[in-house]
């Protein structure tokens, strides 16, 4: 089963958003097989932003469940919501 992985990020990014979509290219090579990573960036990102009701960027969401919201996560957050959602 993979896993699906939204990212969320501001168009321009923030340093936060920089940084998440930066982790997320780690995360799509380090789990490549079992990882899809969809990045959704600035206004194309919008119809999907306001569907799960999120409130800030940057912002993960994994197999349509809000993870985090409003900060850049550390290595070990994102892996453990990873992990969550079957990682």
């Amino acid at each position: 089963m993979t896993v699906k992985m939204e990212v969320f990020s501001g168009d321009p990014p923030c340093p936060g958003c920089l940084a998440i979509l930066a982790l997320a290219d780690e995360f799509a090579q380090k789990y490549e097989s079992q990882l899809e990573v969809v990045k959704l960036i600035g206004e194309e990102a919008t119809a999907k932003f306001e569907e799960y009701k999120l409130g800030c960027v940057p912002a993960v969401v994994v197999n349509e469940k809000i993870r985090i919201e409003g900060i850049c996560p550390s290595r070990t957050t994102l892996a453990n919501a990873l992990r969550e959602g079957g990682i």
